[in-house]
Formats: C-alpha cells, sequence, structure tokens
C-alpha cells in the first residue's frame, strides 16, 4: 500500500535526517526522558523581555507503533533558545529537551526546528501537547527559563498502520479432511481473510509453498491420512488476513499434519 506524504515525515525523523537547530550557543542534548529532571529556576526580571514568538507543527504522524512529528520555534530578543515540553496524552510527566538555535542579527530573534518521536503507541486517537518557554544561557552557563509558554496541541490517528493479529486452530474432522478456523483482532475496519497451504513430500523430497487465497474464516483441505513412516506429505495451512484499509496481518500458522502423498 503506498504510504501518504506524512510517513516520509515519520522516516525521515526516525533516520536522524531532520535537524533540530545549528549555531548559536553550542548543541545541547537531545529529548530527556520523561522524569529524569526538573526544570530549574523559572522567572526573572529578564522573563519580562523574554518570549516565544513562535511555535508551528511542519508535520505530524503515527505509524507502525511510533509516533513522531517536527516543527519550528522562534524565542524574542533576549531570549537565545528554547525549553520544550511534549505531553502525550495528557501525560502529566512529559519528555523535555532544551534547544539552541540561530540568531537573526536583523531581527535580533533566535529561531530552530524541534522534533520529537515516541515509540509503542497503540492503534487510535492520540493527542500530543507541546509547551514552548523562552531560555537564556549566559555565558557563564547560568540558565534562565521563563515560566509562561507558547501551546501547540495535534491530534493523530493510527488506524490502518496497526497491523491487525491473527490466530488459527486446525483439526482433522474425517480420514480426508483438515478444517481450519481463522481469527483476527486489530488493525482497522473488517477484514478479508486468506488460506495458504504448505506442503514437504519427504517420500520425493520436494517442498512447496501454494499462493495465497481468499477464502471464508472456516477452510477444508485435503489430507489423507497415513500411518506410514517412510511414505507421506507433511501439510501445514497459513492463515492472514487483510484489513479494510489494505494492511496485511500476522500470519498465524497450523500445526503439522501427517498425510498421504499428492500424486
Amino acid at each position: 500500500m503506498t504510504s501518504p506524504p506524512t510517513r516520509y515525515l515519520l522516516r525521515a525523523l526516525l533516520s536522524g535526517v531532520l535537524l533540530t537547530g545549528c549555531g548559536g550557543i553550542p548543541d545541547e542534548a537531545g529529548p530527556t526522558p520523561a522524569g529524569e529532571e526538573s526544570v530549574g529556576t523559572r522567572e526573572s526580571a529578564m522573563c519580562s523581555t523574554m518570549s516565544v514568538t513562535h511555535l508551528a507543527v511542519s508535520g505530524m504522524d503515527s505509524y507502525e507503533g511510533v509516533l513522531a512529528g517536527a516543527g519550528t520555534w522562534t524565542v524574542s530578543p533576549n531570549a537565545n533558545s528554547v525549553y520544550l515540553e511534549y505531553y502525550l496524552d495528557n501525560n502529566p510527566t512529559p519528555t523535555m529537551q532544551r534547544l539552541p538555535g540561530t540568531y537573526d542579527p536583523s531581527t535580533g530573534t533566535t529561531s530552530g526546528t524541534w522534533s520529537y518521536s515516541i515509540g509503542g503507541v497503540s492503534c487510535g486517537g492520540h493527542t500530543v501537547t507541546i509547551k514552548a518557554y523562552a531560555r537564556h544561557i549566559s555565558s557563564n552557563g547560568a540558565e534562565e527559563i521563563c515560566s509562561t509558554p507558547m501551546t501547540v496541541t495535534r491530534t493523530v490517528i493510527q488506524d490502518g498502520a496497526c497491523k491487525p493479529t491473527t490466530s488459527v486452530s486446525c483439526k482433522r474432522i474425517s480420514n480426508a479432511t483438515i478444517r481450519c478456523t481463522g481469527t483476527a483482532s486489530g488493525g482497522s475496519g473488517s477484514y478479508t481473510p486468506y488460506w495458504q497451504e504448505y506442503w514437504d513430500s519427504e517420500i520425493y523430497q520436494e517442498q512447496y509453498l501454494y499462493d495465497w487465497f481468499q477464502r471464508p474464516w472456516t477452510a477444508d483441505f485435503q489430507c489423507v491420512n497415513t500411518t506410514s513412516t517412510t511414505y507421506y506429505d507433511l501439510n501445514q495451512y497459513h492463515f492472514r488476513v487483510i484489513d479494510s484499509t489494505g494492511m496485511p496481518s500476522t500470519v498465524s500458522s497450523s500445526p503439522v499434519f501427517k498425510c498421504w502423498p499428492v500424486a
């Protein structure tokens, strides 16, 4: 399935292509894991002349359990960097990030880019709140972070990108027939079931994997029972679904059944 353009943003973020600012004060650490540090002393007379004047989201997406976004920021004169907090689904403990930027002598402002990603994101809708605070680092390394943020919020839906999961159960219902039933969950919308048969001929020393065929959720396969220890095939049945967005599921496999060789 062809990915929409926002997928490319996510892939670029995960591969480190997007930048998080250049020039200005020396680069600092990237995102800080939630809960590992607290913001230092905030607010002083300097903050009356410092603010975040611009905070924007260039793109945000969630794909295969990873949510990622990127954007831009600008702070007013007297600030030379930014402090950001990222909240996923109103989690009270944010991911934190301190970023330098590029100084523009014509305006006296400093600006840069931000990027954020987090794994383990479930299917469905998610809300990301980004708070940006004006920040100043003096020549002696003292940090000033103001207490009034600029805030943006975005909602991201991860639906078709979630891979459905399947299971399969099979049993012999007659001397010549194996009956298998598949189940599926997750993903998005309705499912279309598919089956695939694999056989391994002990007598001919050949293996063959059939193509996937659309069949009902319960399907019968020919497998004539045999107790021979030298003349038999080993048959196995694979099951998967494709959801209504075109996302294929995981593949589930049945136990191996001993069958009379196919002529």
